[in-house]
């Protein structure tokens, strides 16, 4: 509603002609400068001109222009402002970075950077490895908007160096050899031939330096998510959804052994397999990896169609879910479940259900049939093949809420309610979840 009043008000402006287009513009100036940031910034205008408009970061933890952090090994702050300069060679990128130190109380000019990007995504700062350095870490867009890159710098007091400069897809600073000190981790993405490269990166007696690499087997086109986590009791993992466009998705997992990076290529025990099998979505684009059983441990997903489904085409097909762990450097099957990414609940399933179990959405009464399935009744839904349904009610609908008064509550989020409706056959059957099973096995995402 603010954000229509707000449009509203702007094109109310605009018809009121040249008078109204300067308070329209008076709405869209940036924040108003603090006392220390206004010194900052007329000791910017006194090195470089008055032609000059600040740049401001995108996102992350700094979103000023002014950026005032210790980034030396000496006591004090130091302070940082991008800005964009027309007063600039040809050839020479337009975005800048001013860097201020404070002498005798007053902030001095002391080094000007050409950035190597168009826009400045990101700002950060972290010590890696074992040296007390702080790297200075710059994530910025390219000029198309769509290609991002990285640097990394240190500031020895005078003059800032660039360390370290690459495109990539993900950036992430992490412990991810468990050593008790961070590293940084870049992925970078070939899209053309969709192969991406995981990189492992220190700072340490040796300088800022590359310590591991390996080729990452999904085939992304666009990473979406990324989740740090346990993937046993002694390896920790970060998880990289992906998208691989035309419907299809994917995890990709990487792990250290030592300082040695390691991604899994394929499914299954069998190291001398011929082929890499890989671990794809198809057309369940919303669906990343989770601790799904609740013990700790995040699980990839893989979709597979549930019985009665697999002759269909892709948008027709319903899938279940299988999750897998990885164990000896290989995806192994963990769990089998139903997912459902429109009323947003998994529902795991008992050894017992594999293959004989399927599901029929009911969507005009909210529901999921979960049927007993064979050859011959195919995926009717009768008094003979029904087993239960969940049903998802809107929390907003009172005549909805009225009617599953009287249904068993399986859990709820924070706009629906799931309510199961057993059939009056399956109960006496053994395909009967027990209500431990229910409790262990429903999933609210």
């Amino acid at each position: 509603m603010k954000l229509k009043i707000f449009l509203v008000c702007l094109i109310c402006l605009a018809l009121c002609g040249c008078q109204a287009a300067g308070s329209v513009e008076n709405l869209l100036t940036p924040p108003k400068l603090t006392e220390e940031q206004t010194e900052i910034y007329r000791e910017l205008i006194g090195s470089v001109g008055q032609n000059v408009k600040l740049k401001y970061p995108k996102s992350g933890d700094y979103r000023s222009a002014f950026v005032i952090e210790n980034i030396d090994d000496e006591p004090g702050t130091e302070a940082m402002v991008f800005y964009e300069s027309k007063n600039v060679q040809s050839g020479e990128s337009a975005l800048r970075l001013k860097i201020l130190d404070k002498n005798d109380g007053k902030w001095e000019a002391v080094y000007d950077l050409a950035c190597a990007g168009n826009e400045v995504d990101s700002i950060s700062f972290a010590k890696l490895g074992s040296v007390e350095v702080t790297d200075i870490i710059i994530c910025y867009t390219l000029f198309n908007q769509t290609e991002k890159a990285f640097s990394v710098l240190n500031y020895d007091g005078t003059t800032p160096r660039q360390l370290y400069y690459s495109s990539y897809s993900i950036l992430q600073v992490y412990d991810l050899d468990m050593d008790g000190q961070s590293e940084l981790l870049a992925v970078t993405t070939d899209k053309i031939n969709q192969v991406s490269t995981a990189m492992l990166f220190t700072d340490g007696e040796n300088g800022f330096e590359k310590i591991s690499e390996t080729e990452l087997y999904g085939g992304a086109v666009d990473y979406i998510r990324v989740t740090s986590g346990a993937l046993s009791e002694n390896i920790t993992a970060l998880f990289l959804d992906y998208s691989k466009g035309g419907g299809q998705s994917g995890t990709d997992v990487l792990y250290c052994y030592g300082n040695s990076l390691y991604c899994p290529d394929s499914v299954g025990q069998n190291p001398a397999a011929a082929t890499i099998s890989r671990l794809v979505n198809d057309y369940m684009a919303e669906i990343y990896c989770y601790d799904i059983d609740g013990d700790g441990f995040v699980e990839i997903p893989s979709t597979t169609p549930l019985p009665g489904y697999e002759t269909r085409t892709l948008p027709e097909q319903l899938c279940a879910v299988m999750w897998y762990t990885v164990a000896d450097d290989k995806f192994s099957a963990k769990h089998y479940s139903y997912f459902s990414g429109k009323y947003r609940f998994a529902l795991l399933f008992p050894n017992r259900w594999r293959g004989v179990v399927s599901a029929v959405p009911d969507f005009p009464n909210n529901e999921i049939v979960f049927i007993s399935y064979n050859e011959e009744t195919g995926l009717e839904i009768s008094e003979e093949t029904e087993l239960m349904r969940i049903r998802s009610v809107d929390k907003d609908d009172p005549e909805a809420m009225e009617a599953a008064k009287s249904l068993k509550v399986l859990g709820e989020s924070e706009d629906t309610l799931f309510c199961l409706i057993e059939s009056a056959s399956y109960k006496t059957w053994n395909m009967a979840l027990t209500e431990s099973e229910l409790s262990n096995s429903f999933i609210v995402l």
